[in-house]
């Protein structure tokens, strides 16, 4: 318990660090401070599950690399940045695989207000962040392309596995995926068109919190019982 413990404390002090460093001092010294974040996810997740899937540490370097080429310079860097990110989503994706079962289609879940109104909200967030990013990067369509495919595959899967409600903490992958849209959003704003520290603070709080709550559903997740679910729906 006291190991659990020591893992969680070592990344609550990397969020304070990189909150701090985002918002009293200048953003390129992120590229040195940010990578302690994902590096104090890997100690967490390996301290804390019995059966270590590789996928996720190696899911952390990647993102430590990409925040990196962020930090360095986001438009040179873009295309390289663009492969890194989809290849984030993808390893995220097959993280998550096993929590996602036929089964669990429901036609009444899945055309549900909420749902439809959810769609609505991500495919117009996409498209603005697509028409915001064409006039200064048009010449890396393909590197949009393979961005915003890889992000609508994690957020539905996300959102499925939320709307079927077979598991425990589905609400922690729900909250993953609205950081990851709103961090991919306001991060094209900030780096393409007008930048504010208070926007690096957001990002960063945004996306630690997204990597955090995908790392506590992977850790403590379970099915749910069948007899509540029953008494739920029933």
């Amino acid at each position: 318990m006291k190991k659990i413990e020591f893992t969680y404390l070592v990344f609550y002090c990397a969020f304070a660090v990189v909150v701090c460093v985002s918002i009293f001092l200048d953003k390129w010294l992120l590229i040195y401070v940010k990578p302690i974040v994902p590096l104090s996810l890997i100690l967490l997740y390996s301290r804390s599950i019995k059966k270590i899937d590789f996928l996720f540490p190696f899911s952390m370097i990647v993102i430590l690399i990409t925040d990196i080429f962020n930090y360095t310079d986001f438009v040179n860097f873009f295309d390289l940045i663009a492969i890194l990110i989809s290849l984030f989503y993808v390893l995220c994706l097959l993280l998550l695989k096993d929590f996602i079962s036929i089964e669990d289609i429901q036609l009444d879940k899945l055309i549900s207000p909420p749902v439809i109104v959810s769609l609505v909200f991500i495919v117009y967030l996409i498209y603005s962040i697509i028409e915001l990013a064409m006039p200064k990067i048009g010449s890396s369509v393909g590197s949009i392309a393979i961005i915003v495919a890889s992000l609508l595959l994690f957020v539905a899967v996300s959102f499925f596995i939320y709307v079927a409600d077979r598991y425990e903490k589905s609400i922690y992958l729900f909250i993953s995926a609205c950081c990851t849209l709103f961090v991919d959003a306001l991060l094209a704003i900030s780096e393409l068109y007008y930048y504010t520290r208070l926007f690096t603070v957001l990002i960063n709080i945004a996306e630690i919190v997204g990597l955090y709550f995908f790392t506590i559903f992977l850790i403590k997740t379970k099915l749910v019982d069948v007899e509540e679910l029953k008494e739920k729906y029933f």
